[in-house]
């Protein structure tokens, strides 16, 4: 059985679900991993830059990733979101000299939500936690 079969994925269009595919298949992710790639995956502009989110040699994030030029204001909440099903953190309001209350708002259930992509930010978090979701 495919992941896609077994978690019966939503994907927001054919774009979406070829990265997903194709990531999953280069990257063999664990569920952090399938995580990012679903939710980076939803935006063209996260997808286009996934190399630059994403360091596939060093299996880690980018955080400066968050303040390139091409970011949107919905390529910054899939890109948080993507970062904190990762991480389990707030991770970019970390890289300032101390921690950044502001930031931390933007990591806020309601203002990630309010976005088109909130039905299959519901997927991702089905990714990253299927133990607890039945």
């Amino acid at each position: 059985m495919s992941m896609v079969q077994e978690y019966n994925i939503r994907f927001a269009d054919e774009a979406h679900k070829d990265f997903y595919m194709e990531m999953s298949q280069i990257l063999m992710p664990d569920v952090y991993l399938r995580a990012l790639i679903y939710t980076l995956g939803l935006c063209h502009d996260t997808r286009r830059h996934f190399n630059s989110i994403y360091n596939r040699s060093k299996r880690r994030i980018n955080l400066n990733a968050i303040h390139e030029p091409w970011q949107t204001g919905t390529s910054l909440k899939v890109t948080r979101l993507a970062f904190q099903l990762f991480t389990g953190t707030t991770p970019t309001a970390l890289i300032c000299d101390g921690p950044d209350i502001e930031e931390c708002i933007r990591y806020s259930v309601s203002n990630i939500f309010c976005c088109c992509y909130a039905p299959y930010f519901f997927v991702a978090i089905y990714l990253r936690y299927p133990e607890y979701i039945r």
